[in-house]
C-alpha cells in the first residue's frame, strides 16, 4: 500500500480490505481536556483541534475502541500496532481497549518515550513521558530487532568469552553482612 491517508480515520479504516496492513502506528488525541492551536506555515495559518470529551473518559474510550477494532480487522495475522498515548488515559487504553481487542496475550512491549525536561509541580511528580503500547495481532508476528553497537569503553568491560559470548565477572559477596 505505502500510502499516507488524510481524513476521518474511521471511515477510511472501514473502506480498507481485511488483513491488508502490516503495521499501524496510532497517535490519537490524549484525552487531555484541552484545546490546541498551532501557527502553521509561512502565512501564519492557525490550525487547531479539540481534545475535550463531553461524555468523559467513557465517551473517549468508546470513540477510540471503535477505531482500534477496525485496525485489528485490517491488520494481517503477522501484523502489529503501536499506540502512542500519555498519562491521561494510558491505563484505560491498555486494559479496556488493547487487552480486549488484541488479547492481553498479544501484548509485546510498553515503550517509554521521554519528552522534554521536567515541569515543576508542587502537588505531584512531573509527567515527562509518553507511552507507546506494542501489540501483535497473533503470536506469529513480524519483528525486526534493532541492533546498536556498543561503545569501545563499554565493550572493554566484557573481558571474558565462552560459547555464549562475552561476559564480565561480578563480585558475589553480600553488600550487607
Amino acid at each position: 500500500m505505502n500510502r499516507l491517508i488524510l481524513g476521518d480515520n474511521l471511515e477510511i479504516l472501514k473502506s480498507l480490505e481485511s488483513e491488508s496492513v502490516d503495521l499501524i502506528y496510532l497517535d490519537p488525541p490524549f484525552f487531555s481536556n484541552r484545546n490546541y492551536e498551532v501557527i502553521w506555515g509561512d502565512k501564519g495559518e492557525v490550525r487547531s483541534f479539540e481534545d475535550r470529551w463531553s461524555g468523559g473518559v467513557d465517551h473517549y474510550i468508546a470513540w477510540l475502541k471503535e477505531r482500534v477494532e477496525e485496525m485489528h480487522r485490517i491488520l494481517k495475522p503477522t501484523g502489529s500496532i503501536f499506540l502512542h498515548c500519555d498519562d491521561h488515559a494510558n491505563a484505560y487504553i491498555r486494559v479496556l481497549i488493547l487487552d480486549k481487542v488484541f488479547n492481553d496475550s498479544n501484548f509485546r512491549s510498553e515503550l517509554i518515550w521521554k519528552r522534554t525536561s521536567s515541569h515543576n509541580s508542587a502537588k505531584r511528580f512531573p509527567q515527562i513521558h509518553d507511552t507507546i503500547y506494542f501489540y501483535s495481532k497473533t503470536s506469529n508476528y513480524n519483528f525486526n530487532s534493532i541492533k546498536v553497537g556498543y561503545s569501545d569503553k563499554y565493550a572493554a568491560v566484557f573481558k571474558y568469552e565462552d560459547e555464549f559470548g562475552k561476559y564480565k565477572r561480578a563480585d558475589l559477596e553480600p553488600v550487607i553482612k
